[in-house]
């Protein structure tokens, strides 16, 4: 280990050296590969060695884990809500949306009052679950919000050095699959009602049933965005309004381009194209009452603005639209999340597609023999079964995007009891007597890839 104090030399402008008035130290611990420099601020050598040697001697015990890092000891002494306030101007940064930013804060700063957290030591998992199991009147997706905002908070604390850990992070989220509100989307001639009772909005609500876009997008949608002249009119949706941060080109059906070019008339380039309150909610609420559209149907299911991004899905499933096409239109990473969640399965023609099936009530039904390569195999218990086609039934309402694997099994031909061959190293052993067949190449064409 290096450690000495000195004081510092430079040449004025006339070229003579000159000696600073004040120490500075310099010291390398063992295990380092430089110097490291600090001022002392005293012009006494002696309380300039005993000041770099607290130095050195706390830097040594941070490195054994004895004591915190200067820097968290400082931050311990800082209220929570100076640290929530560097943390939400960093998410600014980032370019994170207003309205998260508010909520973020929001729900922070009533955990802070209501938990009665003002410095890291007051932060516990048991005062967070203590809270939480008071709140009779909250969702579970709402409780699980109040977690996800201080968690964010806390990892972002530990990533910039704060704080040494998250106390919350080992809180399991509440239970919210079956107890979410579920959604529905309009049909026909609620739409309808809906866009005759408000002249105001009547451009806002079907370009939103017939392009899909979210509020927060229509309401960032400015006059250059929009591109009606040419063959494909569309939207030119910037990635600093997309949920996904990604641009996206929407396509604007023929019957919006006489209304939005209304909406546009004496409007300059940067202007927004709709005019969109921040409690647009309120004015929504009320035209579905002077509409006569229940808020919620007998099964529980509501209609909200984000309704209409469900019309757009099932109008295109209505439609005949393909899965992976109708998926590229609603801009989801994944096909289970248009097919599921955002198209409403009770709208769709079941009934009809039912009907419309060929029904040859002459011809008897003769059992076809199943090709021998996709037979099911025997094996030794007849309990199980070497495939199978069960579908786990996932939770999307808190999913945007999924990653996710599919299986492609081999298929191989059964193999008789005979003689095993001896063989060495890790080869499988081929029975005597027997043929290794091949299968034959299989059509993955005829198969739909969402099956």
């Amino acid at each position: 280990m290096i450690a000495h104090v000195y004081k510092p030399r430079r040449k004025n402008s006339a070229g003579k050296s000159v000696t600073a008035r004040l120490y500075r130290g310099r010291y390398r611990l063992d295990g380092d590969f430089a110097v490291t420099e600090t001022p002392l601020g005293t012009a006494d050598k002696q309380v300039a060695e005993r000041k770099l040697a607290k130095i050195v001697a706390e830097k040594e015990r941070e490195r054994a884990g004895i004591i915190a890092p200067k820097a968290q000891c400082d931050a311990a002494k800082m209220p929570l809500r100076e640290h929530l306030a560097d943390f939400i101007a960093d998410l600014n940064i980032q370019g994170r949306t207003r309205i998260y930013m508010r909520q973020t804060k929001k729900r922070c700063e009533r955990l802070f009052k209501e938990c009665r957290w003002s410095y890291f030591k007051d932060v516990n998992q048991n005062g967070f679950v203590s809270w939480r199991s008071r709140q009779k009147d909250m969702a579970p997706k709402t409780l699980n919000e109040y977690l996800n905002a201080p968690n964010a908070f806390l990892n972002w604390c530990v990533k910039n050095e704060r704080t040494p850990k998250n106390p919350l992070k080992n809180v399991t989220k509440a239970e919210i699959r079956g107890k979410q509100q579920k959604r529905r989307a309009f049909t026909e001639d609620e739409l309808n009602r809906l866009v005759a009772v408000s002249p105001k909005r009547r451009m806002i609500y079907l370009t939103a049933a017939f392009t899909g876009l979210r509020l927060n997008e229509l309401r960032q949608l400015v006059v250059l965005d929009v591109c009606l002249d040419g063959k494909n009119p569309h939207f030119k949706v910037r990635p600093s309004t997309t949920k996904n941060k990604k641009d996206a080109v929407v396509p604007i059906h023929s019957g919006l381009i006489k209304g939005i070019r209304e909406a546009m008339m004496g409007k300059e380039p940067g202007e927004t194209v709709f005019r969109i309150s921040s409690h647009s909610n309120v004015g929504f609420n009320r035209d579905l009452v002077a509409a006569g559209i229940e808020k919620f149907d007998a099964l529980g299911r509501k209609v909200d603005f984000h309704a209409l991004r469900n019309t757009f899905a099932t109008k295109l499933a209505k439609s005949g639209v393909s899965q992976r096409l109708a998926q590229e239109l609603m801009r989801h990473g994944d096909p289970r999340l248009t097919s599921q969640l955002y198209t409403d399965a009770s709208q769709l023609p079941t009934f009809d597609a039912v009907e419309g099936l060929e029904l040859n009530e002459g011809a008897e039904l003769e059992p076809q023999e199943a090709h021998p390569q996709i037979a099911p195999q025997k094996t030794d218990f007849d309990e199980l079964s070497l495939s199978s086609n069960d579908n786990d039934e996932d939770d999307f309402f808190a999913l945007e995007a999924v990653d996710y694997e599919t299986d492609s099994p081999e298929l191989t031909g059964a193999v008789s009891d005979s003689q095993v061959a001896e063989r060495e190293g890790f080869e499988p052993p081929v029975p005597f007597g027997t043929t290794v067949f091949k299968t034959a190449a299989f059509d993955h064409s005829a198969i739909s890839p969402w099956v």
